[in-house]
């Protein structure tokens, strides 16, 4: 249930983040990403302290995750100065970038078991209609899961096409997309027989 409230917390945050007049208020959802990410680091230090263990959550990736998005944030930024004024598309940019830097937080301090858990308790309702729910939660974990292996896939290809001296382009997409697709079978198959291998039939 606390991942749960802590899941509506976030999904209500964001939204209210677009809602935010586009004025000096929207500092306030600045202040409270700043709080977020000192929180983890206290929390960090706790941890460490306690546990004698390495970080748990490792705050310069949560920074340096944030700044990978910088250039869509810059790219809205942008098409928003076309279409209306520059002072607009600032807060705008802002609002991208506080809503961007609280799903970081959000996915560094959330585990995708938990994640997938909490889909299970909104999906409960769907029992009345006689839907396994815990199908669900099998499958969004699957898919979080995938999400850092694809990443891991692609940039094997990318070191495997600079090893060859192969340029990455539409020239050689037959090529990359074929390694990709493989890759991404095999996976799928280690995990389709791990599923079954537990007695999980679908």
């Amino acid at each position: 249930m606390r991942h749960l409230v802590k899941f509506l917390i976030f999904i209500i945050y964001c939204t209210v983040v677009f809602f935010i007049p586009n004025d000096y208020t929207l500092f306030i959802p600045v202040l409270v990403n700043i709080f977020l990410i000192i929180g983890c680091l206290l929390f960090t230090y706790m941890y460490e302290k306690r546990t004698k263990n390495y970080n748990k959550y490792n705050i310069f990736s949560i920074f340096s995750t944030t700044f990978k998005v910088m250039p869509f944030i810059i790219f809205t930024f942008i098409i928003n100065c076309i279409l209306d004024n520059y002072i607009n598309a600032l807060f705008i940019g802002l609002k991208l970038f506080v809503v961007c830097n609280a799903t970081i937080i959000y996915s560094f301090t959330t585990t995708a078991v938990k994640t997938a858990k909490t889909v299970e308790l909104l999906c409960s309702p769907l029992r009345l209609f006689k839907i396994n729910t815990e199908e669900i939660f099998i499958l969004v974990c699957i898919s979080l899961s995938m999400i850092p292996i694809i990443k891991n896939e692609l940039i094997e290809i990318r070191n495997s096409c600079k090893a060859k001296n192969m340029n990455i382009n539409v020239k050689n997409y037959k090529y990359i997309l074929s390694k990709f697709f493989y890759s991404l079978l095999i996976r799928v198959n280690e995990i389709e027989g791990s599923l079954i291998a537990k007695g999980y039939n679908f």
